[in-house]
Parts: C-alpha cells; sequence; structure tokens
C-alpha cells in the first residue's frame, strides 16, 4: 500500500511539471496535426506547406503568448492524475510480474527482485490501458481547447462537449487512445529502465551523475515512445476534434471529401485569413471510423499527413519526460526515506 501511494504522488507531481515545461509544443502539436482547409473561391487558404516555425509565429500573434498555454487545466488536473494512476498501475503490475525473480544487489534496492526488460515492457502497456478512461476524455477536452482561437475556459469546452454528446461524447477517439497509448507506455518504461542499467543508475540516488543520467534516460524514453506511435496520435487527434457545434458552412468537397460545418475564430467571416489555428472542429462525425480517417487523410493530404508536427512533438518530448521522470524519482526518493 505504501508503495502505491509513493507511486501515486509522485506519478502527480511529475506530471503535472512536465505539462507546464511542455505545454506550448503541445498547442503547436495540435494545430499542425488539424486537417488542412481548402475552400473553393476562398484565397484565406492555409498553405499546404505551413511550417511550425509559421504556425507559432501565427499563433503568438494572433492569439498572444497566453495561447501557448490553452487547455493546460485539463491535463494538469487529468493527465497528472493520469500520470500517478498510470505509475501506480506500473508498479502493481510490475511487482506482481517480478515475483520469483533474481534479487537486487544493489545496496540502495537491496533484496529487491529484479524485473526483466520484457516484464517492465508489459508492465507499461497493462499501465497504458488501465488509464484509457482518463486519458480519453482529458485529451478530448485539452484538444478542444488548443484548437480554439477564443477565450473559453476548458470547463466551457466540457460543457460543450457533454451537451452535444453526453458521457459518451467524451470518448470520441476512445478506441484509437487505447491503441497508441498501450504499447506506446509499453516502450516508455522499457526503453526507461534500459537506459537506467546502461548508465548504472543507483537506485535511490537523484543527486549528482544520477541527476543527469535519469534526465537522460527519461527524456530518450519520451522520445522514442512518441516516435514509435505518431502517426496513431495524428489520426487520434483528428478523431477527437470533431465535437464541438460549429457555425459556418463549408461547401461540399472543402474538407477531405465531404460537405462539414467549422467554426471559424475570427470576429468577421473573411477579415483574417484561414489558417490551420483559424477554425475549431468538424461539425457532424467527418470520420465515420478510425479506418474511414486513416484513409480520407491519405487521400486528401498524403502520407505526409501522418508525420506532420512531429518534430515539435519530439522536441517536446524530451523535457518534459525527462523532467516527469526525474521529479518522480525525487518524489519517490523522498516519501521512501519518510516512510522508513
Amino acid at each position: 500500500m505504501a508503495e502505491s501511494i509513493s507511486d501515486f504522488v509522485a506519478g502527480w507531481v511529475g506530471g503535472a511539471a512536465g505539462i507546464l515545461v511542455g505545454s506550448p509544443l503541445d498547442v503547436l502539436k495540435a494545430r499542425l496535426q488539424a486537417p488542412r482547409l481548402n475552400v473553393p473561391g476562398n484565397t484565406n487558404t492555409p498553405s499546404q506547406s505551413l511550417t511550425a516555425t509559421q504556425t507559432f509565429r501565427n499563433l503568438v500573434q494572433m492569439e498572444g503568448i497566453s495561447s501557448l498555454f490553452k487547455g493546460v487545466l485539463s491535463p494538469i488536473v487529468g493527465l497528472a492524475g493520469l500520470n500517478a494512476i498510470l505509475f501506480v498501475s506500473y508498479g502493481n503490475i510490475l511487482r506482481y510480474l517480478e515475483r520469483g525473480n533474481r534479487y537486487s544487489a544493489d545496496p540502495n534496492n537491496f533484496g529487491a527482485p529484479v524485473p526483466t526488460l520484457s516484464q517492465v515492457f508489459l508492465a507499461g502497456c497493462g499501465a497504458g490501458f488501465a488509464c484509457f478512461l482518463l486519458s480519453a476524455p482529458t485529451d478530448l477536452v485539452k484538444i478542444q481547447a488548443q484548437m480554439h482561437r477564443g477565450s473559453r475556459s476548458t470547463m466551457q469546452v466540457a460543457r460543450d462537449i457533454f451537451r452535444r454528446g453526453g458521457i459518451s461524447g467524451f470518448f470520441q477517439g476512445g478506441m484509437i487512445t487505447i491503441i497508441r497509448d498501450a504499447p506506446s507506455y509499453g516502450v516508455y518504461f522499457a526503453v526507461y529502465e534500459g537506459l537506467k542499467r546502461s548508465l548504472k543508475v543507483e537506485s535511490g540516488d537523484v543527486s549528482g551523475d544520477n541527476a543527469w543520467k535519469l534526465l537522460l534516460a527519461g527524456g530518450f524514453a519520451g522520445t522514442i515512445s512518441w516516435g514509435c506511435i505518431y502517426p496513431l496520435d495524428v489520426i487520434k487527434s483528428r478523431m477527437q476534434m470533431q465535437v464541438i457545434q460549429p457555425s459556418t458552412r463549408i461547401p461540399s468537397g472543402s474538407l477531405e471529401g465531404g460537405t462539414q460545418s467549422i467554426r471559424s475564430y475570427s470576429s468577421t467571416t473573411s477579415s483574417a485569413p484561414l489558417s490551420a489555428s483559424s477554425y475549431h472542429t468538424i461539425n457532424t462525425p467527418h470520420y465515420r471510423s478510425t479506418w474511414d480517417c486513416i484513409v480520407r487523410s491519405w487521400r486528401a493530404e498524403g502520407a505526409g499527413v501522418f508525420v506532420r508536427g512531429m518534430g515539435p512533438t519530439v522536441l517536446r518530448a524530451f523535457p518534459v519526460n525527462a523532467v516527469t521522470f526525474w521529479i518522480y524519482e525525487v518524489v519517490a526518493a523522498a516519501m521512501n526515506k519518510v516512510q522508513s
């Protein structure tokens, strides 16, 4: 029980710290992953080759510095909590799997069983699956808030989703969320544990050289796990951009092959150029299924659509997960000392 409490508190604090570090690049990622508009007769259409730098500049100029932290309340409340559940689930599953393993000779962890990396991977997969009920709605609210160019709060976005779809509305894109999270967390924990062993990190020591080793292990774990599943994240994000009631009708064929409605963020209908950051969400389910989303995205924008925004995401993953794991280890070590 004490171990679970330690995992929960350390996971929550580490998750909150990582979210604050990564919020600006997370907002940029969401904008880059959004479907491109192609409105017949409108010269104010977004460039198909809009770069991450251009998108970032437009975001700051049009919406201000505060836009880089849009939707941050949802992940701090939800994803930091999810991180806590993730670490608790991972720890409990791993302790179950490693029973009967050889024991550690590390003086700081003497007598504890040593898990194999395959056991670490399986525990990570199980933990990712266990987090679904929280990760799907939290991601949805965060993405909807990030895509909104107005001043709507996280709670207002959540209320809109509930009014439109009820409880089930919060699980838009839920299946692809499970498919993304289970293997990615397996890779995440396996890479982290593998690097800790390669770098010979001493258990319970989070200062000096060990601090840098933990930061490196956490950073690379995040970068590699995101790189492995990024195309799935693009599909998940697109599925989750389709919930809020829109106000503007776009002609047939204007958005990946169907008559769709979107919400314009500008105060007038044509005074500001449309861009990946200037509209909200699709009115009716544009994608009938995950497979439909994959096919239509490919046909409309080519294979490159599945890696759009990958640069900022991988860049963001290193500091976010370096901080997350290091803070987790610091808090866990402090709690273990108190408990002992």
